[in-house]
């Protein structure tokens, strides 16, 4: 309990907690940089602090509001996610199935007991008005003596334009007992008029000891699987997760097979290794295997740049350095703009063979390019 719960981010906590001491929050908060760092947890380890009745920055965890925030349901905390769109809607949970309301709560409770979990609910498209326009109502939700409002939305790049509009009006005029926090991994994608009306405070990539360290103090991963992992999840904890306990996931010999299938133009195989991914349904998985493709590619510029110390896939040394060696003037940057588009894609709920047949075609003009 507290902000050891926080991984790292030593400058974020103290700056936090400066703002804090000195009572000077802003009304809406900005947490950028990459996806699972932890801009998450430390929005609502912030909330803890906000409304524990102890009133101290390491919230107690024994008070009924520290009780209540564990489940993140106090009526001080709200979680804005992407749900799935209904006609007609008047809140962001009207017209929800049973299904989906059991789906949504599930997830609540999965984030409660990791707040480094990523909400996810089946065709869910994006952040709705509907959900933008309950952060209104939650105002009334002030405590008498202590304690503030605190509104975390989740991956803000997925708002809709009208939600984002709508965000946008209660930003320009805030309520005072409401601390609003947008997290994204991508700041460009929102609009200016939004993004200047926030606080940005920047998270940085873990490092690979605090990683391993994480996978095997609280998932219980293995020194030597927590030590693979760590090193090629590129800073990002939700992804070392994944690979170190995913029972179903891709194997990371496959990221050689799979850029040889595209590179020698043998599309039979190439649709057979596709097919074989989308089959598992597994869309963490595959996510999971597409960020071990980006990992790759930066893996050979940083061979391509003579920064051989960065390069983190260390045990495929022999491959990178031939694959490198054979494409000098490969676009490495575009195949890791064309990665995480896919994965963007996928966080979508877009086809899964549609969206690895495009990927397959941008990485191999990138080769293309190399190679006229």
């Amino acid at each position: 309990m507290g902000w050891s719960t926080v991984i790292g981010q030593t400058r974020v906590k103290r700056l936090l907690r400066g703002l804090w001491q000195a009572g000077r929050l802003p009304h809406a908060f900005l947490f950028f940089g990459p996806a699972g760092v932890g801009k998450e947890a430390a929005a609502i380890e912030l909330a803890r602090t906000l409304n524990c009745s102890r009133g101290e920055w390491d919230a107690c965890g024994e008070c009924p509001d520290c009780r209540q925030m564990a489940t993140l349901r106090h009526p001080r905390l709200k979680l804005v996610f992407p749900l799935p769109a209904k006609e007609n809607e008047k809140t962001a949970i009207d017209r929800l199935s049973e299904s989906e309301l059991e789906q949504m709560n599930e997830q609540i409770d999965a984030k409660a007991a990791d707040p480094y979990h990523r909400i996810e609910i089946p065709k869910a498209q994006g952040i709705k008005i509907s959900s933008i326009r309950d952060i209104r109502r939650e105002s009334a939700f002030k405590a008498s003596t202590h304690g503030r409002t605190v509104v975390v939305i989740c991956e803000a790049d997925r708002m809709n334009p009208h939600a984002a509009n709508a965000l946008l009006k209660t930003l320009e005029e805030p309520d005072g007992g409401m601390l609003l926090i947008l997290t994204t991994a991508k700041r460009d994608a929102l609009l200016p008029t939004i993004t200047s009306r926030c606080q940005h405070v920047r998270f940085d990539p873990l490092s690979e000891d605090q990683i391993a360290k994480a996978l095997v103090r609280r998932y219980g991963t293995t020194p030597e699987a927590a030590a693979t992992a760590a090193r090629v999840a590129g800073g990002n904890l939700r992804e070392a997760v994944s690979l170190a306990t995913g029972g179903s996931m891709i194997p990371r010999s496959e990221i050689v097979e799979f850029l040889r299938a595209i590179f020698r133009m043998e599309p039979i195989g190439l649709m057979k290794r596709i097919e074989s991914y989308a089959a598992t349904e597994d869309r963490r998985a595959v996510m999971a295997f597409l960020t071990g493709i980006a990992g790759w590619f930066r893996d050979v510029l940083a061979l391509h740049e003579g920064t051989r110390e960065q390069v983190r896939n260390t045990d495929l040394m022999e491959p990178l350095e031939k694959f490198a060696e054979h494409f000098p003037r490969l676009r490495c940057s575009d195949a890791i703009d064309a990665v995480e588009e896919a994965i963007d894609h996928i966080t979508r709920n877009a086809h899964l063979t549609t969206v690895l047949i495009v990927l397959s075609h941008r990485i191999r003009r990138c080769m293309d390019e190399d190679t006229a």
